[in-house]
């Protein structure tokens, strides 16, 4: 049985492994490496610490995590190699392009054995809670959520029907010619809608390109952004101009997490 453990931006996250499956799943606002261990040993997360073997890091500081934990040796994975297994293992794809939409996104090619960064941008939930913090006054994810799928993004971005009068090439009518163009609404759920649409869109377009650059017309998505309905529908609705099929597997948030063990399990 392995630990894998995620030290993300905003979230830490932990499964545990075993078989090539996921056992169990946890998340927490970010921790330090400090109190690591603590956490680890935490009774409310009974974790049978005899039977975990190896604990595998990645993410953020992990780096400085040392060679063991708890008496339990560490396996120090890169954030590639835990975003590329992540995807492929928990998709059951031998290979694929991953994107991992954390804070920032990070698109990764997985071959069946080695991974390849191909790609990225600093577009992420990070993008989309700040600027929600500064337009609408809130930096929870769901509360963002909720109130963008209430919302109408077309009263605040200029579509492209009204731009040129017709669709263009592989892009429809009302597709976005241009974020946040119009402004004629400053009611919080349009202004959710706009933001989460900027955001959605900008990653869905930066994605589908990097996966066109190893040939690849499916991509599987991981991290805790695409968990809201909203980015997801967008980032569909957009790949599906390019006819790119997005896919979500179960356990999705837990991506890396995953990956992590999975590399460290095959490695071991």
């Amino acid at each position: 049985m392995i630990l894998g453990i995620d030290f993300g931006s905003t979230t830490t996250d932990f499964v545990l492994f075993s078989n090539g499956k996921l056992m169990k799943s946890f998340s927490f606002p970010k921790i330090s490496n400090k109190s690591i261990e603590s956490k680890i040993s935490c009774p409310d997360l009974n974790f049978p610490l005899s039977k975990i073997k190896k604990i595998a890091v990645t993410g953020g500081h992990s780096s400085k995590i040392s060679s063991s934990l708890l008496g339990i040796p560490v396996a120090h994975v890169s954030e590639i190699d835990a975003i590329g297994f992540g995807g492929a293992v928990l998709s059951n794809l031998k290979k694929c392009a991953v994107v991992s939409m954390g804070t920032g996104t990070c698109i990764v090619f997985h071959n069946g054995r080695k991974n390849l960064h191909i790609g990225g941008t600093g577009i992420g939930g990070g993008t989309l809670t700040g600027l929600s913090s500064l337009l609408i006054e809130t930096q929870v994810p769901e509360k963002i959520n909720s109130l963008a799928c209430k919302g109408n993004p077309e009263k605040i971005n200029l579509l492209v029907r009204e731009a040129i009068g017709s669709g263009i090439g592989i892009v429809p009518g009302n597709a976005t010619a241009s974020n946040f163009a119009k402004i004629s609404s400053r009611k919080k759920q349009d202004l959710a809608a706009a933001t989460a649409r900027l955001v959605s869109e900008s990653v869905a377009v930066a994605s589908v390109f990097a996966a066109s650059s190893v040939s690849q017309k499916r991509i599987v998505f991981i991290g805790k952004t695409p968990l809201l309905s909203f980015v997801r529908k967008e980032l569909k609705r957009v790949a599906g101009y390019y006819g790119v099929e997005l896919l979500f597997p179960k356990n999705f948030g837990f991506g890396s997490a995953v990956g992590a063990a999975a590399f460290a399990s095959r490695n071991s």
